[in-house]
């Protein structure tokens, strides 16, 4: 979950909430609702916890884009076909090299399909 990345990385660097949000500009409330899962950060704010805390950006944004997902169709039954669309259309293929990706991407389908079918 990103909110338990965005934790860990403000434990492993040692800041209060409290510090963090005088150093980010971000409310702490707002960084409490992140941690939580409550809310999502912005790509912006993203970024710049990225930064803060040296953490891959592409990571948390993948992650953030993965929930940013299931919240916005948590209820939508023709989100996988949806995907699947997209990947078809656009001729999806990952670069040589990234074999355990698809691995990673076919979970996470398995697991939106698992939700999805919940909802029938």
């Amino acid at each position: 979950m990103l909110g338990e990345i965005l934790r860990k990385g403000r434990e492993d660097k040692g800041y209060k909430s409290l510090e963090l949000a005088r150093l980010t500009k971000i409310d702490g409330a707002l960084i409490s609702k992140f941690e939580s899962g409550k809310r999502l950060p912005t790509l912006a704010q993203l970024q710049l916890f990225a930064h803060t805390f040296d953490l891959n950006f592409d990571r948390l944004k993948v992650q953030w884009i993965k929930e940013k997902i299931l919240t916005d169709f948590e209820n939508d039954t023709n989100l996988l076909q949806a995907i699947s669309t997209i990947l078809a259309e656009n001729k999806y293929v990952l670069p040589a090299g990234n074999e355990p990706k698809i691995d990673l991407i076919l979970e996470e389908m398995e697991r939106l399909k698992d939700k999805l079918q919940q909802l029938r």
